[in-house]
Order: structure tokens, then sequence, then C-alpha cells
């Protein structure tokens, strides 16, 4: 079942985020990613990334089996976790349209699929992007 994450991004820095996956072990893992200007929209993506080295445009993955996080009850677990880091460059950012009216954030939808590595590829996160035009 996908979790929904809806990311803001700057439209003139890159955006570097990640997404923790708690019980995952996604190494050597597959990833793609399409930002979209809307849903079931089947054209060519305005953003389509992949499986890539961290510090370049596209997703990698790094697998934490003591991963530290407060849980609703204020208790600190530790748990295994694959981080998952989004990775989208200023020139891709500043190559997208602006909004109508061009101060307003443009809104997109994307969706994020990872194939594990001997398993199905499989959805495990959407939502919105809201570019921010910035001054």
């Amino acid at each position: 079942m996908a979790v929904t994450v809806n990311i803001g991004a700057f439209k003139h820095v890159p955006f570097i985020d990640d997404i923790v996956f708690v019980g995952h072990n996604w190494t050597g893992a597959s990833f793609w990613m399409q930002v979209r200007p809307s849903l079931g929209d089947t054209g060519t993506p305005l953003i389509s990334l992949t499986t890539q080295t961290a510090g370049t445009q596209g997703i990698s993955c790094t697998y934490d089996p003591a991963f530290s996080y407060m849980t609703e009850m204020g208790t600190l677990e530790t748990v295994p976790a694959s981080k998952v880091l989004i990775h989208i460059t200023e020139a891709t950012l500043e190559a997208l349209a602006l909004a109508n009216p061009a101060y307003s954030n443009l809104t997109l939808k994307y969706d994020l699929h990872v194939q594990p590595s001997g398993g199905e590829k499989q959805v495990v996160s959407d939502g919105n992007v809201a570019i921010d035009p910035g001054i």
C-alpha cells in the first residue's frame, strides 16, 4: 500500500529530501518516479527519475538496520528502515513552466515505484509536488 507524501520544492534550488520506509531493506532495489500535471496523464512526464548514485539527479537508497524514530506515544524506537533519497536538480525545476498566475505554486502529481531485488514492482508513495516559484 502506498503512503501519501506531499513534496514541496523551490524552483531555483535543487530538491533533495528522503522518505523513510520502516521495516524494508531495499538494498539493490530499482526505483522510478514520474511527475506529471495530473492523475491519469499518459503523456511524457515533466520529470522522470530512476535509480542513481547519491549526489546526482535521481533516486538512491540506503539501508539503516538501526533507524531511530519517536513513536506517537513519545518513546524512542529503533527499527530497520530504507531511506529513499529523491534528488531533482535546479536545472530540472527551472525548466518547468510557471503556474497561472505566475506567483502561484505549480501543483503536480507524482508516484514512486520500487522493485526490490527478486521482488515485484510496486507503488510505495504518491502525492502532490508543489513548486514554489520563488522571488
